[in-house]
């Protein structure tokens, strides 16, 4: 039955003995198979494992990008499995009770993995600038607690990779509420400019207005439009006429937008150019 089913495609193998339905994979974004690449290793390991690094990220639900695929398992050394998959990154280390967590996965098992701040903190010892902030300002807003994480990182002064992570957790902003605000935040404090406000609340004839990035002395505004920024809480259609309404009533006060997408991130170098532009042609317009 289930070589049928992987022979014509109707179901699709998460690693040895562990199958889904193809609909349910086929389709999915590259960050929502990680997602179920992982409860595949899940399943396979009984929850016998400690999970760690951005597997642990993926398992506190936080928002990841470009980060590694691997399944990553920490263990200590004399309790470490002999034998791991080509897609498993095995970690040596000394975990005691309080460093781990555990939730159950509905459908799958019980989970156990490293805690927030000790999670966030061997991310930023392995990934690049900008992966770690992203996943350091999505845990602030999980409910990460700086004094833990600044108590955590002074214990392991020492560790390969502690210079690099204190670099990233000194970029952290829980006022970046998605992975592309957080990577826009990143670019533009690389420009010798005034550095935004975030999140702020204007205030209009047509009522007020949040928006994400703001320089209130040349009245510039920065929007990063994710796909599901507005989409998620009301239909296409209406979302999109409140949105011009919006912008709208911002011009009509005399401010200026810049608009991105993600694709925008993609090339920063000519961003950065784009935004220089928008900013000294709103610094002289406010000037005259």
């Amino acid at each position: 039955m289930i070589g049928a089913g992987l022979q014509f495609g109707l179901i699709h193998r998460l690693r040895r003995g562990v199958y889904i339905p193809a609909h349910k994979w086929n389709g999915r974004r590259p960050w929502e198979q990680d997602k179920l690449v992982l409860s595949g290793h899940l399943a396979a390991t009984n929850g016998q494992q400690v999970y760690s690094h951005f597997s642990a990220a993926r398992l506190h639900r936080l928002h990841l990008w470009n980060s590694s695929r691997l399944i990553h398992v920490s263990a200590a050394y004399r309790s470490s499995p002999s034998r791991t998959s080509r897609d498993v990154a095995l970690h040596f280390t000394a975990l005691v009770p309080g460093d781990v967590v555990q939730r159950l996965i509905p459908g799958v098992g019980l989970a156990s993995y490293t805690n927030l701040q000790r999670t966030v903190l061997e991310c930023a010892m392995k990934a690049t600038l900008e992966q770690a902030v992203v996943i350091g300002d999505s845990a602030l807003h999980a409910g990460l607690a700086l004094p833990d994480l600044e108590a955590l990182m002074n214990a392991s002064d020492g560790r390969r990779g502690i210079k690099r992570a204190r670099h990233a957790l000194a970029a952290l902003n829980r006022l970046s509420e998605s992975a592309g605000e957080t990577r826009t935040r990143l670019i533009v404090a690389e420009l010798p400019i005034e550095q935004p406000e975030l999140q702020v609340s204007l205030a209009t004839s047509s009522g007020t207005y949040r928006v994400d990035f703001v320089w209130r002395g040349i009245r510039l505004i920065l929007e990063f439009d994710g796909d599901t920024k507005y989409f998620d809480y009301q239909p296409t259609s209406e979302a999109l006429i409140d949105e011009r309404e919006r912008e709208n009533a911002l011009i009509e006060e005399g401010w200026r937008f810049i608009r991105l997408k993600w694709k925008h991130l993609n090339n920063p170098e000519l961003l950065k150019a784009r935004i220089m532009k928008a900013y000294l042609t709103a610094q002289q317009a406010a000037a005259s």
